[in-house]
């Protein structure tokens, strides 16, 4: 008995050591990482290995092996376990499912074809090529001196023996000081398909805390953007963690039967997960927690933890790892209309889970990565694992985003932050280690690629969608919840007397709906006095009464100018129009206007008895705003549409949803033709049609998306009162 305690005490007291010297680097790190803009975790990880044979081992081999004794580290494993049980649960919390309903299915094709393409990808392409090289694992024996694997390693791999060979030197050396010995180990051949499920899975997972930071640091919140990207998150945790489930079940002995029985339980677990304890625990915490004036009470905590802690018990029994009972038990916490549960609870265990326990984590996945075992034969493949990871994740995420309608940019967003990993990666690699599935070389590899794509995704991310594109669409959303900003348009009036064609461009831009609004803007030369201003303001109070007869909403802004150029494009970047429409001999002004972001219309005859629109087909940035004012002019006037080219299944599709008729050219139709004006390399305008169309600098959305509400209206009538 007393040697028990003096084990124990021993384990206790390495274990208080251990915690000292990782919080202590921890939190040096942190601080650096925070100055660099690098995810604390990446540094918290990196802190691990180097505590582990890749560093300490190598530059002080009896230090690493005082601190991290083979009998200490099954002791260091129970706490690390319990401090990822808490941090799954959290994160299981942070699965908003309402997030997740109001997203749609955007949302869930998003998310199922970045996991389903790297998962496809892990599974055929690295588990073929890599399996052979590391079906060879060394697994601890349950009883010294049995061998019970179903299939020993057939050679045993050099790897393996050196471990093997290695754990007997701990053995003989604990002995020989009479201290508990270690257990011995062994070599067992994985089969190839729990191996590449398990590789596959490493390719899929996203980082969710990692991902919610960064969004959370670059404002795109504020964003649709940022909602769908915590909802394909969220989906992406769910669906990576049911995959980790069912590698674990396939990792185990038993036969196709035994796993069967193992996830139908697992489904029978997480039906009354859902259906009965979701409903018990909003009687039970969250009716108590409103009543409470939104305050957490000891026994609503205390139920919690019994059903977490039961929850993961329930799912080790079933033959998963207790870290999915963890996660499932956080996602049926209920939280609607509970305002900072969240937050209640995560601060109460982020405490002890994250800042106390889980560095002993880190130091447990530190310590199977030795980058001194990679040789240069390993490059190869650890070069392949990155490119499957980043490609199958970002062409995964962006492609599923731009078909189901994402802007172009914000589509690169959405497969640069899909491509976010974290400590969620490092989770489901250790399940994969300790079930025995990857060898340590496999291991140490795949934790490189979690680092590289989670230090990456930041710097990427401002690359693909820098803050002028982000400062844009935040602007854009902010307008949408205020004022249907992409119906407001902006007048820029040089002569009143020809402005008529303005206006009506303007109309027929913003017509369609109430809230459509048109604004008219002139500047003045302060020379000619309080007379001339008089006058100007009642000859665009005349052309305002114009544009209001054609149902609009209008406002006049006039004012002295002694740089009209300048006060016009700071009055474009104030308003935030959709479009600018501006006169011929304005059209200097147009590479500047185009930088606000608002597309640039300059129309050269009036609007007035057309019967079809004429469009361009194609698929840049210049024929796309061309086409969506050409679909502008059709369903206001409710005219068909003539293409120049053709257009896209997809694009005659969104027509047929908006109501709009694509005809052929018909001789002597009268049809208003819209051209390009280019990307803006060339802002001089004279091709003689009807409204020349310059793309302003910012993302677009669908044509359904963008003109879905609109109502049907009278065709355009404009004439001066």
């Amino acid at each position: 008995m007393i040697a028990e305690q003096s084990a124990a005490e021993k384990h206790f007291l390495a274990l208080l050591l251990i915690l000292v010297v990782v919080l202590v680097l921890g939190r040096l790190v942190a601080i650096l990482f925070r100055r660099i803009k690098q995810p604390v975790v990446i540094g918290e990880i990196l802190v691990g290995i180097a505590l582990g044979p890749s560093l300490l081992g190598v530059i002080a081999p009896d230090v690493q092996a005082f601190l991290f004794a083979a009998t200490d580290l099954p002791f260091f494993k129970l706490v690390a376990s319990l401090g990822l049980v808490l941090f799954m649960f959290i994160v299981g919390m942070e699965v908003d499912l309402d997030v997740i309903r109001s997203s749609g299915k955007r949302a869930v094709a998003i998310s199922l074809t970045s996991i389903a393409l790297p998962f496809a990808l892990g599974f055929a392409v690295l588990g073929t090529l890599l399996y052979d090289d590391h079906k060879c694992v060394a697994v601890e024996q349950e009883v010294a001196g049995e061998v019970s694997t179903e299939k020993p390693c057939a050679p045993v791999s050099a790897e393996v023996e050196e471990k093997i060979a290695d754990r007997e030197k701990a053995i003989d050396k604990a002995e020989t000081k009479g201290n508990e010995p270690p257990k011995p180990l062994t070599g067992k051949q994985t089969d190839f398909v729990p191996f590449a499920m398990f590789i596959g899975v490493s390719m899929c997972g996203t980082a969710f805390a990692v991902l919610a930071r960064i969004l959370s640091e670059r404002n795109m919140f504020k964003i649709p953007l940022g909602l769908l990207l915590i909802a394909c998150a969220a989906i992406d945790d769910i669906v990576a963690f049911t995959l980790l489930a069912l590698s674990t079940a396939l990792a185990g002995q038993g036969s196709a039967s035994d796993v069967l029985v193992i996830l139908v339980e697992l489904a029978i677990f997480t039906t009354v997960l859902f259906a009965l304890v979701r409903p018990l625990l909003e009687r039970l915490v969250l009716k108590p927690y409103r009543a409470n004036g939104n305050k957490l009470g000891p026994d609503q905590m205390s139920i919690l933890l019994i059903g977490l802690l039961l929850s993961a018990y329930i799912t080790s029994r079933i033959g998963v790892h207790e870290l999915i009972g963890a996660f499932l038990f956080g996602v049926a916490v209920p939280r609607r209309n509970a305002a900072n549960l969240f937050h209640s609870i995560a601060d109460r265990l982020e405490g002890v889970s994250v800042q106390l326990l889980l560095p002993v984590f880190f130091v447990i996945a530190g310590q199977g990565v030795n980058l001194q075992g990679l040789t240069t034969s390993d490059i190869g493949p650890v070069v392949l694992i990155l490119l499957i990871a980043c490609v199958g994740k970002f062409v995964g995420g962006a492609g599923a985003a731009r078909l189901t309608g994402v802007p172009k940019r914000q589509s690169l967003a959405v497969g640069t932050m899909m491509n976010t990993r974290g400590l969620a990666e490092l989770v489901i690699l250790q399940v994969g280690r300790d079930a025995g599935v990857i060898d340590d070389k496999m291991y140490t590899m795949l934790v490189i690629m979690a680092i590289v794509t989670t230090a990456m995704a930041g710097p990427l991310l401002k690359f693909v969608y820098p803050d002028r594109w982000l400062n844009r669409d935040i602007a854009d959303a902010e307008r949408k919840r205020t004022s249907a900003s992409t119906d407001r348009v902006v007048v820029i009036v040089d002569e009143v007397a020809d402005a008529l064609p303005l206006a009506e461009v303007a109309a027929a831009y913003g017509g369609g709906r109430a809230t459509g609004s048109v604004t008219l803007v002139r500047f003045t030369d302060p020379a000619g006095g309080l007379e001339s201003f008089a006058d100007e303001l009642g000859e665009m109070k005349t052309l305002r009464e114009t544009v209001e007869a054609a149902g609009l909403g209008c406002q006049v802004i006039t004012r002295a100018s002694l740089d009209r150029g300048r006060d016009v494009v700071a009055e474009v970047e104030r308003l935030s129009p959709g479009a600018v429409v501006i006169g011929r001999g304005d059209a200097d002004l147009t590479d500047s206007l185009r930088h606000t972001g608002s597309d640039v219309l300059i129309p050269s005859t009036t609007l007035v008895g057309f019967t079809s629109v004429q469009v361009p087909a194609g698929g840049s940035n210049a024929s796309t705003a061309a086409l969506e004012m050409g679909v502008r002019l059709a369903m206001h006037a409710d005219i068909p549409i003539v293409v120049e080219g053709s257009l896209s299944g997809r694009t005659k599709r969104q027509l047929r949803t908006l109501g709009v008729e694509q005809v052929s050219v018909t001789a002597g139709e009268h049809s208003a033709s819209i051209g390009t004006g280019g990307d803006g390399s060339d802002s001089n305008s004279g091709n003689g049609d009807t409204i020349d169309v310059y793309p302003g600098e910012r993302d677009r959305v669908t044509l359904v998306e963008s003109l879905g509400g609109w109502v049907e209206k009278e065709p355009i009538i404009l004439g001066y009162v």
